[in-house]
């Protein structure tokens, strides 16, 4: 039973949006536009697991919970996919290379070969997956869950595989995630389906989104380098809209309507800072009325902080 679908992450939102806001003559556009790839592609192949999941129908008691971030002895860690089963826990790992996979043994290597046969090794997932075996161990005992943790890697492509060794877990391509887990041999039942759901909506209740922002401190970018004005989100080329009355219009694309504020207000917390006052929203958005600008920073999406020209807005938890 999937108790957690997937959804799209801060960090790639965040991604989005810085990516748009950045000259093309940044000296970090082109790493920017390199670490929005990956992300992408990165979500795009465990979506790709996910539909190959709701294939699965077992003969025992599970869930299922995508995209899981919990803290455990103050370290956060990220599991792609959970699947609980009466006897044990398994955490999956979600890949998505094209290439071809080599795995090497003594010590274990993962590589990618190229089409120019060129060989590049890349993170070893097995060491990533014991990383969170460890911590999601320590997590279940805290909670006085004693189930063994086990792991899976997939990978999103139909790649050629290539081990020199059977490895520490199992390696599969997506399409055969399904028949792995229906295929489970539950030798020592510890939960009931009951235990299991009940552990699933505690996964639920402890999980918290990994919160990245602001993007552009982190990536070493001023904020008078983010492009400022409020974005058309109907012109391809996401260009600023500009003011004719009570509504906005695209100079591109020709699109009017009433300006996305909010949305704005969302990019400003996702790139810029952690606080906002009429000033620096006036400034981000281009408006000219600070008392246009308070009217809208009364959003649903914020908490008022102080009074008077003290006045600075958070988002609303």
């Amino acid at each position: 039973m999937l108790f957690k679908q997937r959804t799209k992450s801060m960090q790639l939102q965040g991604l989005e949006s810085l990516a748009r806001r950045l000259s093309p003559t940044h000296e970090k556009y082109r790493f920017i536009q390199d670490e929005l790839y990956k992300a992408r592609a990165g979500f795009g192949g465990e979506q790709e697991y996910d539909r190959c999941m709701k294939e699965v129908h077992t003969d025992f008691p599970h869930a299922i919970l995508h995209d899981l971030s919990l803290q455990q002895n103050g370290v956060y860690f990220q599991i792609d996919s959970l699947f609980i089963a009466p006897d044990r826990v398994v955490i999956t790992e979600v890949k998505n290379i094209a290439d071809k996979i080599i795995v090497k043994a003594n010590p274990t290597q993962f590589l990618k070969e190229l089409q120019n046969g060129s060989r590049i090794v890349f993170r070893n997932p097995i060491a990533e997956v014991e990383r969170k075996i460890h911590f999601l161990t320590s997590w279940l005992h805290a909670r006085d869950v004693h189930l063994p943790v086990t792991g899976l890697i997939t990978f999103a492509h139909n790649n050629e595989i290539l081990i020199e060794e059977p490895p520490a877990m199992p390696i599969l391509p997506n399409y055969e995630a399904p028949a792995f887990f229906r295929e489970l041999s539950i030798e020592s039942p510890t939960l009931s389906k009951q235990d299991i759901q009940h552990l699933a909506h505690i996964f639920l209740t402890d999980h918290q989104d990994y919160d990245p922002f602001p993007l552009a401190a982190r990536y070493g970018i001023y904020p008078n380098e983010v492009m400022n004005g409020v974005l058309c989100h109907n012109c391809p080329n996401e260009q600023a809209i500009v003011r004719e009355g009570d509504t906005w219009s695209c100079p591109l694309c020709g699109h009017k309507g009433r300006a996305p504020y909010e949305h704005a207000i969302k990019e400003y917390f996702m790139l810029v800072g952690k606080s906002l006052t009429n000033r620096e929203y006036c400034s981000f958005t281009g408006l000219t009325c600070r008392h246009t600008a308070k009217r809208l920073l009364s959003s649903s999406l914020l908490r008022k902080v102080g009074t008077r020209k003290a006045t600075t807005y958070t988002l609303a938890k």
